[in-house]
C-alpha cells in the first residue's frame, strides 16, 4: 500500500482540528493530538492519526463523552482514584500521571488509578512523562478480551499491555513497552486477509487447539506470551487497571471496535517512583549508562550484531522520522480526509 510523508506538526494540527470539530476543548485537542503524533514518531502507526476514525465513530455515537468532566474521587498524599467521565482515554491519563509525578517529587511516590475511561492510545507516553522528569514511570491498562487464560479457552483477558520507563543519562531511557499476549491480534487479521498462515503458539480454536489457521485464530483466543509466565501478569494489570480502579475487568470489558452499543469502561493505572529517594538522580543515571553499555556492548549470539535496550529501536525510529517526516498510508489519509469532509473541515491530508 502507498504512503505519504507528512511533517509531524502537518498532522498535529490537522489532528486538532478535527477533535474541535468533535466537541473537545482546546486543551484536549492538543493532548490527545500530541500523544497520537508522539506515538507515530515512536514507528507505532496502528496507534497514532490511524486510530482517530474510531474515536471520531464513538464519539458520534455518543460512546465517548467529548466534553468530560474529569474528577478526582479519592486523593491521598500517594494516591488517587481519578473518574475519567467516559472520555477520551488520553485526558485522564495525561491528568494522573501528570498527577503521579508531582506527588512523587514530593513524597516519593506517587500512584494513580483511573476510572470509566477508553482506549488512551500507548503505554509509553505515560510512563515516559515521568522519566523525563528523572523518574520511573509506570503504566497498566486493561482491554477487551482477547486472550485465553493458559490452560483455558476462553476469551477472559485483554492483551493488557504494561509499560515501565527508566531514566539514564548519556543513554537513551530504558522503555519497557509491551502486551502480554504472544502477538496482537492485528497481526492475525494481517494474515487472515492475505490467506497465510501464522505461527504456531500465537492462538487457539474455539476448541481450545493450537491453530495456524488465521481463521480459526479470530474465532478462538490470543496466547498469553511464556504461558503460565504472560497470563500471570495479563491477570494482575487487569487486577490494577480494572479491580483496584472500579473499572469493567476481564469479559466485561468493552472493546474499542467491537462494542459499538456502550461505552468501554476500561481501567488504567499509573505510578512514578522518585529516584532521589534512594541515591541521587546523576549518580542513578551513570550507573544506568554503565548498565546499558555493559549488555549492548557484550559478546552477541551468532546471527546477531547487535544488543537493543528496550525502546531503543522506537527512540531510534522518533529521531529518524523527526528529520524524514510521518508515513501516512493512503488508506488512512482517505479515511482521514472523508472524516474532514464530514466535519465542513476543508483542509484535507
Amino acid at each position: 500500500m502507498e504512503e505519504r510523508i507528512y511533517k509531524p506538526e502537518i498532522l498535529l494540527k490537522f489532528s486538532k482540528q478535527i477533535f474541535d470539530k468533535l466537541g473537545l476543548n482546546e486543551q484536549d485537542s492538543e493532548i490527545v493530538s500530541r500523544i497520537l503524533i508522539e506515538t507515530d514518531l515512536r514507528g507505532i502507526n496502528s496507534h497514532g492519526v490511524a486510530r482517530i476514525p474510531i474515536y471520531a465513530k464513538r464519539i458520534k455515537l455518543g460512546l465517548i463523552n467529548p466534553k468530560p468532566n474529569v474528577k478526582i474521587i479519592k486523593e491521598s498524599n500517594t494516591s488517587a482514584l481519578i473518574d475519567a467521565d467516559n472520555g477520551m482515554g488520553h485526558i485522564a491519563s495525561y491528568k494522573a500521571m501528570k498527577m503521579c509525578i508531582d506527588k512523587a517529587k514530593k513524597y516519593g511516590m506517587g500512584s494513580t488509578g483511573v476510572r470509566n475511561s477508553n482506549h488512551f492510545g500507548i503505554n509509553a507516553f505515560y510512563s515516559m512523562m515521568a522519566s523525563a522528569e528523572g523518574l520511573i514511570g509506570m503504566t497498566f491498562t486493561n482491554t477487551s478480551p482477547l486472550m485465553a487464560p493458559f490452560g483455558g479457552r476462553e476469551r477472559l483477558l485483554g492483551s493488557n499491555p504494561l509499560c515501565i520507563a527508566v531514566p539514564a543519562g548519556e543513554e537513551p531511557d530504558v522503555v519497557l513497552d509491551m502486551a502480554t499476549s504472544v502477538v496482537a491480534r492485528g497481526k492475525i487479521e494481517v494474515a487472515a486477509r492475505k490467506g497465510m498462515k501464522i505461527p504456531e503458539g500465537w492462538a487457539i480454536d474455539t476448541e481450545g487447539r493450537v491453530t495456524v489457521d488465521p481463521k480459526q485464530a479470530l474465532e478462538g483466543a490470543l496466547l498469553p506470551f511464556g504461558g503460565p509466565k504472560g497470563y500471570g501478569l495479563a491477570m494482575l494489570v487487569d487486577i490494577l487497571s480494572g479491580v483496584l480502579t472500579g473499572s469493567q475487568f476481564g469479559p466485561e470489558t468493552g472493546s474499542l471496535f467491537g462494542d459499538l452499543d456502550r461505552p468501554q469502561e476500561i481501567g488504567h493505572f499509573f505510578m512514578a517512583v522518585n529516584i532521589e529517594n534512594f541515591m541521587p538522580l546523576e549518580t542513578f543515571k551513570q550507573r544506568m549508562d554503565s548498565m546499558i553499555r555493559r549488555i549492548r556492548n557484550s559478546e552477541k549470539a551468532k546471527g546477531f550484531d547487535r544488543i537493543y535496550m528496550p525502546g531503543e529501536i522506537e527512540h531510534e525510529k522518533t529521531l529518524e522520522l523527526q528529520k524524514t517526516g510521518i508515513p501516512v498510508n493512503d488508506k488512512v489519509i482517505s479515511q482521514l480526509n472523508d472524516l474532514a469532509a464530514s466535519l465542513d473541515i476543508s483542509e484535507r491530508l
